[in-house]
């Protein structure tokens, strides 16, 4: 039998004594807000050291806070084309589970032990090939299939990105799942459930697979390793994502499934920290799960609030972090702040960071979002202006002047659109700048150009759903409804496409008498959700009256 950490009667005792929150009633009063657990650092990071990031979303969360708070953190330096990828491209390289840790570190440490040149025998069994000679990366997040030649110089990238870990001060380990898919010809995970057709035609090549504890701590354990025996000096830091599984394979209820996937991660976490020198576990799990709910998560209830990762953050910051500037406080603070919504409590933090370093760009930002918020546009204004004036190729900024400017005392749309024209013209534009004013090109801007801004928006982003949704909104409000049309069959035809713009093509489709059709997208629609009310509604309308709207 394998034994856990045993400790003497005297030293047990000791510890208990010593421990003020020992007692779950010391502790059960924090429950109606934020949970903070005890911590003890085993080691500090120091601002301008490198910590190397790798699991899931969550840990994509922290790395943008690490980063402004003088950390290098290498995956935020990992880069996609916008028809390669629709999100952060950071995203791309999520890692959800143990085994997936240590396949991409042994996969990565083989060519640093070699030359550091990535071959395309070390892409192959990565590489699943589509009828057109194009290949997917099946170890990436679903991007689009590219030519070998992309796709090796794109994988000798993600080795440049992997290979910083051998280098790195820190290492932060955040696995999330233990549900994994497989590739029975070639014995590796793959990123995510095989759902490309070319992919699921040949079924008996894939295999689902639930971890078990022995298997992630093992995995953990060799990750952990295969990094120390290049560099034997580096700190780890793990945590379990509370982020749970959106789906299970599993056949059990989710909550069940996602209960179990938590379990076995957050003890093998705990192993590592055990079994280890120099691997400390962090309690931002805990943390999430234990806080009041609303406190935490998003309304989908997957996603935990950005506000809350800005507290998870600062938590960190106060027990692992050394040398980071005031200024650089209290943006953290002020970041979180108006995250959570205290408009006015970010403004002063804010303000004091703009004081103690004026070129402080992020924190001017923040804190003109903090007076937008309070409706202060005047004095949003300003510091926009003063911003820009030193970063003109900042398209967020851009845009928060554009809103601070129609939202004014004397609102000046004209001027407001242009500065949007500005800004979908810089490529430092992303579609998250572009949804807090979408509405704003659609309403005062002339039709000509609000239908050059969305048509660039689906240009920029051509993978994802939602710019088309804009371009679409346009062209219907201008009576354009085959154009539409012709955008929504686009639009649908992506992979992340979910019920509500098929049923949107499916109203368009009745309305020009193209019934056969727009009963086929509801259908369609109702596979992916098949609780869908107003697509019911839809398919029952459409199926017995013929009538498109409902």
């Amino acid at each position: 039998m394998i034994r856990g950490r045993v400790i003497p009667f005297a030293e047990a005792r000791a510890l208990k004594a010593r421990n003020p929150n020992a007692r779950w009633a010391a502790v059960a009063a924090e429950f109606g807000g934020d949970v903070w657990p005890a911590v003890q650092p085993g080691f500090r990071i120091t601002a301008g050291e490198t910590v190397f990031t790798i699991g899931s979303c969550f840990a994509r969360n922290i790395e943008l806070h690490l980063a402004d708070l003088g950390c290098r953190v290498p995956m935020l330096e990992f880069f996609l084309p916008p028809d390669e990828w629709s999100g952060g491209a950071n995203g791309a390289m999520n890692k959800f589970h143990p085994p997936a840790f240590r396949q991409c570190l042994e996969w990565t440490a083989r060519i640093y032990d070699r030359d550091g040149v990535v071959t395309w025998e070390d892409c192959a069994p990565l590489a699943f090939e589509w009828p057109d000679g194009r290949v997917f990366d099946m170890d990436m997040g679903v991007t689009a299939p590219v030519s070998r030649t992309r796709f090796l110089e794109r994988r000798q990238h993600i080795y440049d990105i992997f290979s910083m870990v051998f280098r790195a001060d820190c290492l932060m380990m955040t696995p999330g799942l233990i549900e994994a898919w497989r590739d029975c010809a070639t014995g590796l995970y793959i990123h995510e459930p095989p759902t490309q057709k070319v992919m699921v035609a040949d079924r008996s090549r894939w295999e689902f697979e639930i971890l078990s504890y022995q298997q992630c701590e093992a995995d953990l354990l060799t990750a952990i390793d295969v990094v120390r025996e290049r560099n034997p000096q580096v700190k780890v830091l793990v945590t379990t994502s509370p982020v749970p599984m959106a789906t299970t394979f599993s056949g059990q209820d989710v909550r069940t499934a996602n209960t179990y996937s938590k379990s076995v991660l957050r003890a093998a976490c705990g192993a590592a920290g055990m079994l280890r020198a120099r691997v400390d576990y962090f309690p931002s799990y805990e943390s999430a799960t234990l806080s009041f709910p609303v406190r935490v998560w998003e309304t989908d209830r997957i996603h935990v609030s950005s506000a809350f990762i800005g507290k998870i953050v600062t938590h960190l910051l106060d027990h692992y972090l050394d040398g980071v500037q005031d200024a650089a406080r209290d943006f953290q603070s002020a970041r979180t702040l108006l995250m959570d919504g205290a408009y006015d409590q970010a403004e002063v933090a804010a303000r004091a960071a703009v004081a103690k370093r004026p070129e402080h760009l992020e924190a001017r930002a923040i804190l003109a979002e903090a007076l937008l918020r309070q409706s202060k546009c005047a004095e949003a204004e300003a510091e926009l202006k003063f911003a820009l004036e030193r970063a003109p190729e900042r398209a967020d900024l851009w845009i928060t002047l554009a809103r601070a400017i129609v939202r004014g005392e004397h609102a000046r749309a004209d001027e407001a659109i242009g500065h949007i024209q500005t800004a979908v013209m810089l490529p430092s534009i992303n579609l998250s700048d572009f949804r807090s004013v979408g509405e704003l090109v659609r309403q005062r801007a002339p039709p000509e150009v609000a239908e050059r801004i969305t048509r660039r928006t689906v240009e920029l982003f051509p993978l994802h759903v939602e710019a088309y949704q804009h371009l679409v909104n346009v062209l219907v409000d201008q009576g354009r409804r085959e154009d539409a049309i012709d955008v929504l069959r686009r639009a649908t035809a992506l992979r992340r496409a979910q019920a509500d713009i098929r049923l949107q093509l499916a109203r368009l489709l009745a309305e020009q008498d193209e019934l056969a059709e727009a009963i086929q997208v509801v259908r369609t629609a109702l596979a992916l959700e098949p609780n869908h009310a107003a697509g019911k509604a839809l398919l029952a309308s459409l199926e017995t009256t013929g009538v498109g709207v409902v």
